[in-house]
């Protein structure tokens, strides 16, 4: 397989960069809906007092293992509905469908063909001549072919009972886009996104406060938060790039809820975008819990054990005092071509590691890649990934 990109001009620019307006791709992909299994697109926003839009997808035929509700966030309710809906397409598209898997071991490809299985952050030593399941994916830095462990590429991965998994498969750099361009940016920067909350989770640290002005985007969200009682700590991590993840940790101080007790994320070349991300994340996870369609139960009962006072106090790094650093001196990496971008994005990921992969999924019309970058940290979404240091 090869990947070439096109100069693709951004369209849109309002709390998000996209090739459509949120109307255009909504009459794209609302006639594949049946397609993919879905039976109920549903507006949210009602159950919970901010109002900020979020939107819910209920796809009852998700593979065992998978997610069958798939919610979306905007800075609008089209926005938010497609936002549901492209992560019911990513998810549908992700899962495993018969497609042809290479049966062999890491010793037997060898080093020119397959990626070395380690470079994963496996929670388990691999077995010398192990045979394991291999996907072609396309390397990004060395503009050539390479087959990756099939585990890291489809969720949920069905090892058709022929190897042991080499861990439990999860989303992280599983997106959509209306052009490939489109869903590889954003892969790439939800990859760099779970690196940066992992690093922060294994450190104990999320960085730097971050300060916002009086006026702009997302000093209307913080008010708006603010006015119904729920107080945001704004935090800029320490990633391993000069790209801006930003993470919003909420607190309801009058429901004093603990499992309203919610963080939200978002990775951006355009720190406002970042922060936006992060902001709805956190709207979207609240719109959920409140919902129930996607809670734990065991989680939730565990939540009621121990409490509002003493969640907040196991998660104290989310609320404790730190320096600060004004958004507006942040640098805005973002250009207007989604090509570019990807450059930009390359060029700062290729100095921590050797190779960025890309894998086309696309079941429908809608593009959808998994991106997989070596060695950058998943314990975020996996506790037993996690990096062992000394």
């Amino acid at each position: 397989m090869s990947l070439t990109f096109s100069h693709v001009r951004k369209q849109y620019y309002d709390g998000t960069h996209r090739s459509r307006s949120p109307e255009e791709t909504l009459q794209a992909i609302e006639p594949l809906m049946d397609e993919i299994g879905v039976v109920s697109v549903e507006d949210v926003t009602h159950l919970d007092r901010l109002g900020i839009p979020c939107f819910s997808v209920f796809r009852p035929t998700a593979a065992i293992g998978a997610a069958k509700h798939h919610a979306g966030k905007g800075k609008g309710p089209v926005q938010a509905k497609v936002s549901a809906m492209m992560e019911a397409i990513e998810r549908y598209s992700g899962e495993y469908r018969c497609d042809f898997m290479e049966y062999a071991s890491f010793e037997a490809l060898g080093i020119r063909r397959a990626l070395d299985p380690a470079d994963l952050i496996l929670p388990r030593p691999l077995e010398e001549n192990e045979k394991l399941h291999w996907t072609p994916a396309f390397d990004l830095l060395n503009d050539e072919e390479i087959l990756v462990p099939s585990n890291a590429v489809f969720h949920p991965y069905d090892c058709l009972g022929q190897t042991v998994p080499l861990f439990i498969s999860d989303t992280n750099g599983l997106a959509s886009g209306n052009v490939i361009e489109e869903a590889v940016l954003h892969a790439l920067l939800e990859v760099i996104e779970r690196d940066a909350l992992s690093r922060a989770e294994r450190r104990h640290s999320m960085g730097t406060r971050l300060s916002v002005g009086e006026t702009g985007s997302v000093r209307e969200i913080l008010d708006l938060y603010a006015g119904h009682g729920i107080e945001i700590h704004l935090w800029l991590l320490e990633g391993r790039t000069g790209i801006p993840t930003v993470a919003a940790a909420a607190d309801d101080t009058l429901t004093k809820d603990p499992s309203l007790l919610v963080m939200g994320a978002g990775t951006h070349l355009d720190p406002e975008i970042a922060a936006l991300r992060a902001l709805t994340e956190v709207a979207q996870s609240r719109a959920s819990q409140l919902q129930g369609g996607r809670v734990n139960p065991d989680r939730q009962h565990l939540l009621e054990r121990i409490g509002y006072d003493r969640m907040k106090r196991i998660n104290k790094e989310w609320f404790c005092d730190a320096p600060s650093t004004p958004i507006e001196g942040l640098a805005n990496l973002a250009t207007d071509y989604f090509d570019e971008d990807i450059g930009v994005a390359l060029d700062e990921v290729g100095k921590e590691t050797e190779r960025v992969l890309v894998c086309d999924l696309s079941r429908t019309p809608v593009p959808v890649v998994r991106v997989i970058v070596p060695g950058f940290e998943v314990s975020h979404m996996n506790k037993d990934r996690m990096v062992k240091r000394r």
